[in-house]
C-alpha cells in the first residue's frame, strides 16, 4: 500500500478513536465523580524507544504505533446539594467501596444513599467500607428520634444523634494514578501497576451536603470534536486523492 495512503488511514483512525472518547466525555458531562479521558498518541516516541525490526517503508506495521487512554484526574467542581447523604472530597483521594465479586474499588462519586437494611452505598448500589473494618457501613436511623439524621464531618466520620456510627475510608494513591476505569465512576488500580492505596493525607476534607461535579468541560469538548472531525474529513480526501492517483496510473499505464 502507497505510504501516504497508510499515513491518511492512520488519520482516520485516530479520528475516530479520538471522536469516541470524546462522546463519552460529553454523555457523562452531568455525571457526578466523571473523570474525562482523552487519546494520547506516542507514534515518534515509540518508534524511537522500539524501533521496528523491519526499517520503515517496508512493513506494514501502523504509523501510530501507540495510543493509550489518560484519565484527567483534576477535580470536578463542588455543588451544594443539601442532601446529606451527598457527600464531595475536597482534596486528593477516594471513597472506598465494595463490588458485586467481593472486591474494592475506588470513586469520587458522593451521591450516597440507604440500603433496606440500612447499608450506605453509593447510587449503583456499592456498599461504601468503613475506615476501620473495610465492612460495608451501616446506619441504624430507624432506631433513631425522628429517623436520625447523619451527620458527617470533614475527616468522614459519621454520627447519629450525637453517637459515633462509623467513618469512611478515604484512600489515595502514588501519583502518577495508574488506575483503571470499570465503569459506573469506579477505579481500579490497573493490572501490573503495583498500586497500592493508602490512607489519605490530611489535606482531603470531606464536604457534606455537596457533590463534586463531572470535570469535563462542554464547550472544550465541542470543540475538539470539531477539530476531530475536521482532521478526519482532511484524511478522507488525502485517501480519495491517492486512490485516484492509483486509478488514474493503472489506466494510462494500460494505454501504454
Amino acid at each position: 500500500m502507497n505510504g501516504g495512503m497508510y499515513s491518511a488511514l492512520s488519520g482516520n483512525l485516530s479520528a475516530m478513536e479520538r471522536l469516541d472518547v470524546i462522546a463519552n466525555n460529553l454523555a457523562n458531562v452531568n455525571t457526578a465523580g466523571f473523570k474525562k479521558d482523552r487519546l494520547a498518541f506516542e507514534s515518534v516516541l515509540a518508534g524511537n524507544l522500539n524501533p521496528p525490526a523491519v526499517p520503515p517503508g517496508q512493513t506494514a506495521d501502523p504509523v501510530l504505533l501507540k495510543a493509550r487512554m489518560v484519565t484527567d484526574q483534576s477535580p470536578g467542581a463542588l455543588v451544594q446539594t443539601g442532601n446529606q447523604l451527598d457527600v464531595a472530597l475536597q482534596g486528593d483521594g477516594f471513597f472506598v467501596v465494595r463490588t458485586p465479586d467481593g472486591g474494592t474499588a475506588y470513586t469520587r462519586q458522593g451521591s450516597f444513599r440507604l440500603a433496606a437494611d440500612g447499608t450506605l452505598v453509593t447510587a449503583s448500589g456499592y456498599p461504601l467500607l468503613s475506615r476501620e473494618e473495610r465492612q460495608p457501613i451501616k446506619l441504624d436511623v430507624a432506631d433513631q428520634p425522628g429517623g436520625g439524621k447523619p451527620v458527617i464531618d470533614n475527616q468522614g466520620n459519621i454520627t447519629l444523634n450525637g453517637a459515633a456510627a462509623g467513618s469512611l475510608a478515604i484512600v489515595d494513591f502514588p501519583k502518577p494514578y495508574q488506575l483503571a476505569k470499570e465503569g459506573d465512576t469506579l477505579f481500579v488500580p490497573a493490572p501490573g501497576s503495583g498500586a497500592v492505596p493508602q490512607d489519605s493525607g490530611p489535606t482531603t476534607t470531606v464536604v457534606q451536603g455537596s457533590l463534586e461535579q463531572s470535570n469535563v468541560d462542554a464547550v472544550a469538548e465541542m470543540v475538539q470534536m470539531v477539530e476531530a472531525n475536521r482532521f478526519f474529513e482532511t484524511c478522507q480526501r488525502v485517501v480519495r486523492n491517492f486512490s485516484d492517483i492509483a486509478s488514474k496510473a493503472a489506466n494510462d499505464l494500460g494505454k501504454v
